[in-house]
C-alpha cells in the first residue's frame, strides 16, 4: 500500500481499516476524546482494540443521546476508523465520516473507561472536513489524513497560544456540520504541529519526521 503525505499527515483512501493480528502492536493508543477539548488513553493493543470493536459483533439498533468519540491510533500516531460510542446504549457506530454506521454492541468497557470522567460528552452531531487542499492540488476527504486533522482540532486542551510564523504548507479547509462556521479555513503546518487562528495543534512527532 503507498501512503501519499501531505506535509505532516497521511493524505489517502481510508485503507487502514482493521490491523491483523500479527500487527496488533500497531494499536499504541485508544483514545476516547470529549467535547470540552479533552481526550484520555484508554491503553494499546489488539486485545483493547477487540474488546471496543467486537469482531463478528450483531449489527445494533441506531443510537442516539450524548456520545463520546474513540479514536484508536498505529504506531507512527495515523487514526485508524473512528467511532461514536454512546454511553446510554453501550454502543460505538464505527465510520470515517463519524456517520451513524456500522454500530454494534460493547459488551464490556476496560478497568480504565474511569479516566473518561473528566470528559464531557458531544450532544450535537460532529462537524467533520468537508474538503481539504493545497493550491489546487485537492486531497481524499475523509482519510486518516483529514482524520488526523480533526482529532488534533479537536484536543484543543493540547493546543498553546503562539505568534505567527511561517508555514511549511498552508491548506485550506472546508467543513461541514453545525460548528463549521467556527472552524479555520487556513491551517498553517509547522515544525511542531498545525497553526491556527494563533493556535498551535499538536501532530504525532513520529509523522512530522516523516516530512
Amino acid at each position: 500500500m503507498r501512503w501519499r503525505w501531505v506535509a505532516v499527515v497521511v493524505v489517502a483512501a481510508p485503507l487502514v481499516l482493521f490491523p491483523s493480528a500479527a500487527s496488533a502492536k500497531r494499536v499504541t493508543k485508544f483514545l476516547v476524546v470529549g467535547a470540552n477539548g479533552r481526550s484520555v488513553s484508554l491503553g494499546s493493543g489488539w486485545s483493547l482494540y477487540q474488546q471496543l470493536r467486537p469482531p463478528g459483533a450483531a449489527p445494533a439498533a441506531i443510537p442516539s443521546g450524548p456520545y463520546l468519540l474513540f479514536y484508536p491510533l498505529m504506531e507512527n500516531g495515523v487514526p485508524m476508523e473512528p467511532a461514536r460510542y454512546y454511553p446510554n446504549a453501550q454502543v460505538a457506530c464505527w465510520s470515517w465520516s463519524l456517520a451513524l454506521s456500522e454500530c454494534s454492541m460493547v459488551q464490556q468497557l476496560p478497568a480504565t473507561w474511569s479516566r473518561t470522567g473528566v470528559l464531557t460528552s458531544f450532544t450535537a452531531e460532529p462537524t467533520t472536513l468537508k474538503s481539504l487542499s493545497h493550491g489546487v492540488t485537492s486531497y481524499t476527504v475523509p482519510s486518516n489524513g483529514s482524520v488526523a486533522i480533526e482529532l488534533a482540532l479537536r484536543r484543543t486542551s493540547l493546543a498553546r497560544r503562539v505568534p505567527p510564523s511561517g508555514c511549511l504548507w498552508r491548506l485550506t479547509a472546508t467543513w461541514q456540520g453545525p460548528a463549521s462556521a467556527t472552524r479555520p479555513r487556513s491551517l498553517c503546518v509547522r515544525a511542531k504541529g498545525i497553526w491556527a487562528r494563533g493556535r498551535l495543534y499538536p501532530i504525532s512527532p513520529a509523522i512530522m519526521t516523516m516530512l
